[in-house]
């Protein structure tokens, strides 16, 4: 009985000390985490899964909701957390944020990775902002040209337009009625005769 309640004692006691000294990660901890994890994914890069892609879009300046968004949408899509690390490597953050948001297939990403080419961006943030990412917070300037015209200059004397009889009718000239000869024979006048 004495060792009973002397092994539960020592384990109450241990438990207390554990959770004496076990205090929750600050944010110098979390970092190294962060840091440690970056470096193992960069030497064992098929062993990334989508919270490091996450990490790297905030690294790439991507908001913390449009991350959680990319990551979703390529979960949904079945776009492979290895295939978005090497767009990320080949390209950059908002590249992938715009790919993966425009649903692009995971077979277009592995093509483009292949030939070392990207899509047209441009075009694909039109449908990544129709699906949610929202792609600059500055709206888009038209551009503008200003046009001097000069006073002193004159401007070239035009022909009235013709004056419409009715709403939406203009003056038609008369059709000639059809020859009499090329009802009677068929194909006559058609080029349908030759030789």
């Amino acid at each position: 009985m004495i060792t009973v309640s002397l092994v539960i004692g020592l384990v109450s006691v241990a438990t207390l000390v554990a959770c004496a000294t076990a205090k929750p990660a600050g944010e110098r901890g979390r970092q190294q985490s962060a840091a440690r994890r970056r470096r193992f994914v960069e030497q064992h890069p098929t062993h990334v899964n989508s919270l490091d892609i996450r990490r790297e879009l905030l690294r790439g300046g991507i908001s913390p909701a449009q991350a959680q968004l990319v990551t979703e949408k390529a979960a949904e899509r079945g776009i492979k957390p290895f295939t978005m690390w090497l767009w990320l490597e080949q390209h950059d953050a908002e590249a992938l944020a715009v790919a993966v948001a425009a649903d692009l297939s995971q077979c277009e990403l592995l093509t483009h990775l292949s030939n070392g080419t990207a899509p047209d961006l441009a075009e694909l943030e039109v449908f990544a902002s129709v699906n949610g990412l929202v792609i600059d917070d500055q709206p888009a300037q038209a551009t503008y040209r200003k046009v001097l015209v000069d006073s002193g200059a004159k401007v070239p004397h035009r022909k009235p337009m013709t004056r419409l009889l009715e709403s939406g009718s203009l003056p038609v000239a008369p059709v000639a009625p059809a020859s009499p000869i090329a009802d009677r024979r068929p194909g006559f006048g058609n080029g349908g005769l030759a030789a």
